[in-house]
């Protein structure tokens, strides 16, 4: 192949040194070589007077865009702010224009910077695209945050994991657990790449795809169910309502059912840990409205046992949501590891 740092009509081409360099280490090993293959991705040039453009600039001046804030895609990038101002800097002086208009309180994109953001988009997502139909899925690193419901964590997370590490073994999780409102907030924020969560979502930027449902139903322990005579909803009333966080799915749908001024006004106890409600339900402090599939081992056990009420409540439909950003080839490829740990979850609880 021949690779050259620029075209004689002046139009980006690939410098070999800089966009993909291919390191051989043979080895002799009777009549076969291994093979290494590296890796090392960062610039490119756009012509042979001018220096190299980096794509960390390309990547933080669609940062800073999408954002409206340096300190904002500072955060976001996992560095200072005077780093960022100093990439848009030295990009801008390579380009030979302004970017950003700073003139103002508020940040607004140039017209050239509209112009450099639609390249830098598209050359972002090729060099994704090629990372993920070349490179060793073993060396891609880096730092993936993950925002789940706790339903989750309690049902099919751990394969989800597992199944990630294999995959990726040198890329570092964080994990955040909270409600499903907040979740797609910090997603909004772009203060996590990825979240499980209840959906659907109704943000046009969030790409979304469903996951899976649980039914939710009352459990409580032998010895609370023991004390219902016919399950209606005049009985339940009487004992505390076990269920999750306000402004979540399960909380207004409890509400709702109890609404009926002919029915007497229940005490809900909410609370945003799945653990906690597990636990209190256990102490025959109250019946939980819960999906079964967190409480399978206490429910096969008899520790806890479904209570039967008339109507019954919506299912709760999770989905998993990130952005259109230029990388997310890596986040689409996660969502597919979430899909194959599901149906292993499925297959263990017999569903």
């Amino acid at each position: 192949m021949d690779w050259r740092k620029s075209a004689p009509d002046g139009s980006i081409l690939c410098s070999w040194r800089h966009l993909v360099f291919f390191g051989y280490k043979h080895r002799q090993k009777r009549d076969n070589f291994k093979l290494s293959f590296f890796m090392n991705i960062d610039k490119f040039y756009l012509s042979e007077e001018r220096c190299m453009v980096d794509f960390k600039a390309l990547e933080t001046v669609l940062w800073i865009a999408q954002l409206e804030s340096f300190r904002a895609a500072a955060e976001k990038l996992n560095t200072t702010q005077p780093a960022i101002s100093v990439r848009v800097a030295q990009l801008e002086e390579e380009l030979g224009t302004q970017l950003f208009d700073r003139s103002s309180r508020t940040l607004s994109v140039t017209p050239a910077g509209r112009q450099v953001l639609t390249y830098a988009d598209r050359l972002l997502r090729l060099r994704a695209e090629m990372l993920h139909a070349v490179a060793d899925r073993t060396h891609l690193g880096g730092t993936f945050k993950l925002g789940v419901a706790e339903t989750i964590v309690h049902t099919w997370l751990p394969s989800f994991l597992e199944q990630v590490s294999n995959t990726y073994p040198k890329l570092a999780l964080e994990i955040e657990v909270d409600i499903s409102t907040n979740l797609r907030e910090r997603l909004l924020q772009q203060k996590i790449d990825l979240a499980f969560l209840v959906g659907p979502l109704s943000a046009p930027a969030v790409i979304q795809r469903q996951l899976c449902r649980f039914p939710v139903s009352f459990v409580a322990s032998p010895k609370v169910k023991a004390d219902l005579k016919d399950g209606s909803l005049e009985e339940i009333a009487r004992w505390p309502i076990l269920t999750f966080a306000r402004n979540t799915q399960p909380y207004v749908q409890v509400t709702e059912l109890f609404s009926d001024p002919a029915l007497p006004t229940p005490r809900i106890y909410a609370s945003s840990s799945l653990a906690t409600l597990i636990r209190m339900a256990l102490d025959s402090l109250g019946i939980a409205v819960i999906p079964p599939a967190i409480v399978a081992l206490e429910l096969a056990a008899g520790r806890l046992v479904a209570v039967d009420i008339s109507p019954k409540l919506p299912d709760l439909q999770f989905v998993a949501g990130w952005l259109g950003t230029p990388d997310r080839r890596t986040l689409e490829e996660v969502v597919e590891i979430a899909s194959r740990a599901i149906e292993r979850a499925e297959l263990a609880f017999g569903r």
